[in-house]
């Protein structure tokens, strides 16, 4: 046990990487579901058509409605799927596994934040990790934890920022928040 914790407490980044991606990666095989078709097909019109994400229609409620009426969220997640699926086509697999750096970045950046806030930024960073809301969310092509883990490291960047007068920080703090603005509303 003395050796876990030793190794714990020189590689704590490692362990929740790790950790994360042993709780997540099991699901990466999984079906599309909930709204993941929407980010999909959002998706699939950026590659063609980059500045007109919502530009087709789309039947989801029953009848044909243009998907800027249908979809409620900003573009930032369906570029990032156009991105990944232009690389490794529209697979639920490789869709899946893209979005871990997500769940990765949100379980990193809580630790980061902790970090400056609590004696025990690991045991917050797992907390974070074993929410089940958040473990449901990872597992997902929407864009929730896409949100969170921009707006995380946005207070990140911005208390760093604070703490070292630096106008670099700050932009990055900035930039963050307004990625975060266009990858979910509230």
């Amino acid at each position: 046990m003395e050796h876990v914790q030793a190794f714990i407490g020189r590689c704590p980044r490692v362990v929740l990487t790790v950790a994360t991606l042993a709780f997540l990666l099991p699901f990466a095989g999984k079906a599309f579901h909930i709204d993941d078709p929407l980010f999909i097909w959002a998706g699939r019109q950026m590659r063609a058509h980059p500045f007109n994400p919502y530009g087709f229609d789309v039947n989801w409620y029953g009848t044909t409605m243009r998907m800027a009426d249908v979809t409620k969220n900003p573009p930032v997640a369906c570029a990032y799927i156009a991105l990944l699926s232009s690389i490794f086509g529209e697979r639920e697999f490789w869709l899946h596994v893209g979005f871990l750096a997500q769940a990765v970045a949100a379980v990193l950046g809580t630790y980061a934040l902790a970090h400056r806030f609590c004696r025990q930024p690991f045991s917050a960073a797992l907390a974070t990790l074993l929410t089940p809301v958040f473990l449901v969310s990872s597992t997902t092509l929407m864009s929730d934890v896409l949100m969170l883990a921009l707006w995380i490291w946005a207070t990140v960047w911005w208390l760093h920022a604070l703490d070292k007068n630096g106008p670099l920080s700050f932009i990055t703090a900035g930039l963050l928040l307004a990625a975060c603005g266009l990858a979910r509303f509230g």
